[in-house]
Parts: structure tokens; C-alpha cells; sequence
């Protein structure tokens, strides 16, 4: 486990905290790391649970339906670990316990320490402990765990290798990642890919459970997007934004981006673009899934991003987050702006590499601190694309699909599909291929002329608000096809 944090939890021990309150779901691995450190600190460990009372061996005149009570007459400093306590914790007798001993607690170096998945403290207590929150095991817990289930194989493993399987595992919690271990070191004959393959698929598998995360191949690359030069530059400039080279030269690591544009124009093909650009993991995270997925939501994020950290470094993308916070406005219930908050908070001063790709489509519905300098390294506006963008989109879409470009007036086809988005430029392709098909005849330039002029584009039904959005990003957001005002850009294609 992260050496750090064990640090910090026996500072706290040492300086005299009675309650501390750790947050993991781990309690196996939490215990044995807790009955190192009572050694460490000199004091007697035991531990109690609902179901197994005291363990190893209940204390002299302790009560295993008041397993705090046995500490008033205990005259030798104790660590007492109490698992599934956090449930007992709003019985008011049990609050007035913990505040009536606190003091009694200092005094004898006795330190309770309360193990729980998520925080569940009542406001009468809150303050009387330290909360930790323990990360799930990093690469060095992971190799030791690896060299354990490993050591009775009979087939020889690189201590490369090794490593490299405890990086595939990172994000799984101790006992996940030793089942991965074991399901291969059951298969002698499996190659080295394979196992590789085993561990991060059984790590998807149990990561996208709740709903929550999906993860994603890097199948694109900035070479994929037609346009967009202001951003892409932007993120040239921060190709080797995660390396340890950008450390030494003085630069932290990029928080992340927000896109805001006119749907279908490009923002969620960028996301997956700078992943695979960067060569990192991409990750989706549907905020809306904590909501409705039948958990606690600000527990369910706060794992989720604990998580995240643990696998990082990568990229985190979070499509139309105007959606997932639709319901933080004025009639916000305090669940949601609880949600909001830490979000928020941990976008501002998360530590780990995770860098945020969010988009959005309705300004209106953002939550203003949403917008706030240090929440993101940039705000985008990603617009209908320009005459020279739609013929770099069309080139794409149909290099893709085969058809030979150069016999195409690309001039008078991105001429007539003004106003079109990417989306409708690659649809516009796709119809005239199929017309061709049906004639079991190549595409040609009527094919695809006669798509575009009968397709009707967004921007005829929805016109209002693209210039309402064009209007709020004027003097709020940086033109993400290239670095000129966005009136010069208007007026241009006006």
C-alpha cells in the first residue's frame, strides 16, 4: 500500500487523534497494514467485527455488544479496529459514547479506528474523528502481490514482466487483482500477451459493473479530425504533458479541457482522439449512472475517481456534463449539489495524471462554478466547421470509405453543404454510398450532391440557438478551429 498514506495515518496516532475514520473497502488488507503499524507505535492491537465479535481473542471484560466500552478500563495503550461500527454510529447512545470518552481516550493512548467502504458519520460526530482515505494498492503492493501467487508456476517470469503485470492490474483492489493472478497462474501453457489480455479484461469486466465507467480502445488520432487546428496545436504542445521531463522543466501536469460547441460537430471525437494522440487509456464516465444506478452518488463518484487515480495516468472523458449536473440549479436537492461540490473540488486539485475531456452542447444548463479558471486548463468552442474544414471532413469520410477524392469537385460540395456539422457531412457520405450500392455502381459526384441538398442540417431547424451559443462563447471560450476572433470567423462565412 502507498507508503504515504500510512505515514500520514501514524502522524495522526502520534500527535494524539482518540478516532480515525479509514475509508476503503479493503478490510482484510487494511487490518494487517493496521496490525504493522500498532507494532510500529507500540500500542496492543485487537480488532471487532458484527459477526465475529473480537478477534484474536476478546480482551478481559470486554463486551462484544459494546466493543468501545472495554477501553475505560483498559490501562494498556490499545488499537481497536471496528468494522461495520459506521452502522451504529447514528444510535444516539452510541454518539454520546464517543464524545463522552474522547478526552479519557487521549489521555490513555487508546486510538479507535473505524473501517468503511464510504463515509457514513453523523454531523454529531463528524468532527471528533480524522478521516483517511486509504488508495487502492499501487504498482509496488501489486508486484510484491504478483511474485507471491507467481512463486509456485512453473514457468520463469521476468521480473520485467512482473512489472508490467502489476501496472495491467492497478485500480483493482488487493484481492481482485490476486484472483486475475491466480486464474493465470493456473494456465501453464498461456503466452506472456495473453496474460496481459487476462488481467485487463477481468479489470474492465469488475470496473464497468456499476455502470459508472467504459472503457474505451484507442482506435482514433488527431489525424482523424477534419479542422479543429486551434486545438489540435494545443495539444501537440502537450504530447509529453505527463512525462517526467515536464516535471524537471517546472510544469504540472494539464487538468483537462471543456469543449462547448454546436452537436455533432467534432467534441466527443476529440476526446477520443487525445487519448489515442497522448497513447493513454480512455475512460468514459456517465455521471448520470450515479443518479440512478441504486447507490449513494457522491459515494458512488468518490470511488469512482479514487479509481480513476489509481489507473492513471489517462485520459477521463465526460460527454455532455451539462446533462449529469442538470439537476444542481436553484431547485437542487443538497444530494446533488453535494455531488457538484466534490466533483468540482477534485477536478480543481486532484494530484494523480488524470486529464478531463468534458463537452457540452447547452451552456445554459452549466453550473457557472463549472466554469470557474482552475477548473480547466481551456474552454473550447468548437462551431459548424468552415469551408477549408468541410472539405478536410469529407476528404476523411470518404479516404475512409474507399472512394478516389480526386475525382470529386471538393470545392462545390463543401460550397453546398454550408452549415453542415461533421456528423452530417460523414451521414451525407453514407447515403451516397448507398444510393451507389443499390446500382451496384461506384459513387460518384450526383450521388453525393444530391444527399447534401436534400439533408436538412441542424443549424436550419435549430438556428437560434447556434447563435446563441456563438454569442455566450464570443468573449468566454477560445475558437478551436484556429486562433483568430470569432466575429472574423462569422463574418466570413455569413
Amino acid at each position: 500500500m502507498g507508503l504515504k498514506v500510512w505515514q500520514q495515518i501514524e502522524t495522526k496516532i502520534r500527535a494524539g487523534h482518540p478516532y480515525i475514520y479509514l475509508v476503503s473497502p479493503e478490510e482484510e488488507r487494511i487490518r494487517v497494514e493496521l496490525q504493522r503499524l500498532a507494532g510500529i507505535v507500540r500500542k496492543h492491537f485487537t480488532c471487532w467485527s458484527a459477526y465475529n465479535g473480537f478477534e484474536p481473542e476478546p480482551p478481559a471484560s470486554a463486551d462484544a455488544d459494546n466493543p468501545v466500552g472495554f477501553l475505560e478500563t483498559c490501562s494498556e495503550p490499545t488499537f481497536l479496529v471496528l468494522h461495520d461500527f459506521h452502522l451504529r454510529m447514528r444510535e444516539e447512545w452510541t454518539m454520546r459514547q464517543l464524545i463522552d470518552l474522547r478526552s479519557m481516550m487521549r489521555r490513555l493512548g487508546h486510538v479507535v479506528i473505524v473501517t468503511a467502504p464510504r463515509v457514513m458519520l453523523p454531523v454529531e460526530v463528524e468532527k471528533q474523528f480524522a478521516i483517511v482515505e486509504v488508495p487502492l494498492p499501487d504498482v509496488d503492493d501489486l508486484l510484491v502481490l504478483y511474485k507471491q501467487v507467481s512463486r509456485y508456476r512453473t514457468k520463469e517470469t521476468t521480473p520485467e514482466f512482473a512489472e508490467i503485470m502489476a501496472r495491467a492490474a492497478k485500480g483493482l483492489t488487493a484481492e481482485e487483482a490476486g484472483l486475475s493472478f491466480r486464474q493465470i497462474a493456473l494456465k501453464s501453457d498461456s503466452s506472456e500477451a495473453e496474460e496481459i489480455r487476462t488481467v485487463i479484461a477481468e479489470k474492465r469486466r469488475l470496473l464497468e459493473a456499476d455502470g459508472v465507467l467504459e472503457f474505451f480502445d484507442p482506435e482514433y488520432n488527431l489525424n482523424d479530425i477534419g479542422g479543429l487546428a486551434a486545438l489540435k496545436s494545443w495539444l501537440q504542445e502537450r504530447s509529453r504533458a505527463f512525462d517526467e521531463s515536464a516535471r524537471e522543466f517546472g510544469l504540472p501536469e494539464p487538468k483537462g479541457m471543456l469543449l462547448l460547441g454546436v452537436q455533432g460537430c467534432g467534441k466527443s471525437l476529440s476526446a477520443r482522439c487525445v487519448a489515442g494522440h497522448w497513447n493513454l487509456p480512455l475512460v468514459r464516465l456517465d455521471l448520470g449512472a450515479l443518479r440512478f444506478g441504486g447507490k449513494a452518488p457522491e459515494e458512488t463518484l468518490r470511488r469512482t475517481l479514487r479509481t480513476l487515480e489509481a489507473l492513471s495516468p489517462l485520459v477521463l472523458w465526460i460527454d455532455e456534463i451539462e446533462k449529469g449536473f442538470a439537476g444542481t440549479g436553484e431547485t437542487a436537492v443538497s444530494e446533488d449539489m453535494r455531488v457538484l461540490g466534490y466533483f468540482l473540488t477534485w477536478l480543481q486539485e486532484k494530484q494523480q495524471p488524470v486529464f478531463v475531456v468534458a463537452t457540452a452542447n447547452d451552456v445554459s444548463r452549466l453550473p457557472p462554478e463549472l466554469l470557474r479558471k482552475g477548473r480547466f486548463d481551456e474552454i473550447f468552442f468548437v462551431d459548424l466547421p468552415d469551408e477549408q474544414e468541410r472539405k478536410d471532413i469529407l476528404t476523411i469520410h470518404l479516404d475512409k470509405r474507399g472512394t478516389n477524392v480526386s475525382e470529386l469537385d471538393l470545392d462545390e460540395l463543401a460550397e453546398t453543404a454550408r452549415n453542415f456539422t461533421g456528423a452530417e457531412l460523414e451521414q451525407a457520405v453514407i447515403d451516397a454510398l448507398y444510393r451507389a450500392f443499390s446500382r451496384n455502381e461506384a459513387m460518384g459526384r450526383d450521388d453525393l450532391m444530391y444527399t447534401i441538398q436534400t439533408a436538412v442540417p441542424l443549424y436550419r431547424t435549430s438556428e437560434e440557438q447556434v447563435k446563441a451559443l456563438r454569442d455566450w462563447c464570443q468573449d468566454r471560450a477560445r475558437q478551436a478551429s484556429r486562433d483568430t476572433s470569432l466575429m472574423d470567423l462569422f463574418q466570413k462565412e455569413s
